[in-house]
């Protein structure tokens, strides 16, 4: 199963999942929102350095991406894969639309037409980013988990931190082992 973080928010939020990420040793999938890679594009190379695989997850994080026009679409898909670009030295492995569970056909061609083979979606979605309480986040993975997965958890947003040691070991009680979105679909 595959940790996927969708990279946003209050810095010293990252720094403590960082920290904690890092502390549990285990290996995430975060998908940059393009705008605040901008302002921290140090960030990158720290997800990188610590073994992190990275994606594009839009420019702005549209809230509602599949009903906008596919000139929309395609600009976020274009401009962030310019930052991508820019402060990675690449496009990132996978492009996961903002507020969206699946890829409309618009966002898969867009996509497609920028060069990313593969839409990361997710099967687990705790909820974290509506501030539940690390309980809430932790009890809502667990529950839902099985092999395979690709969970859905968000920087800048206190209540994953202290959840983070927590679902890692549940899902070691479980059998199951974190991995990056590249081993987990190899």
């Amino acid at each position: 199963m595959a940790l996927t973080f969708h990279t946003n928010g209050d810095i010293a939020l990252v720094d403590g999942l960082l920290a904690a990420v890092a502390q549990a040793r285990v290996p995430i999938t975060c998908m940059f929102v393009c705008n605040w890679l901008e302002r921290y594009p140090d960030y990158a190379r720290r997800v990188r350095d610590g073994g992190h695989e990275i994606g594009n997850h839009t420019y702005t994080h549209l809230a509602d991406l599949d009903r906008q026009s596919v000139s929309v679409v395609r600009t976020e898909v274009e401009h962030s894969q310019e930052i991508m670009d820019r402060v990675t030295g690449g496009p990132g492995d996978y492009f996961r639309p903002s507020a969206m569970h699946h890829s409309t056909p618009a966002v898969l061609a867009e996509a497609g037409r920028a060069g990313y083979a593969h839409c990361l979606s997710y099967d687990v979605d705790p909820l974290d980013y509506t501030d539940p309480g690390a309980d809430a986040v932790v009890t809502r993975t667990l529950a839902t988990v099985q092999p395979g997965s690709v969970i859905s958890l968000h920087f800048g947003h206190a209540g994953t931190i202290p959840a983070l040691p927590r679902i890692v070991a549940g899902l070691q009680q479980k059998g199951l082992r974190p991995v990056t979105v590249r081993e987990l679909f190899a």
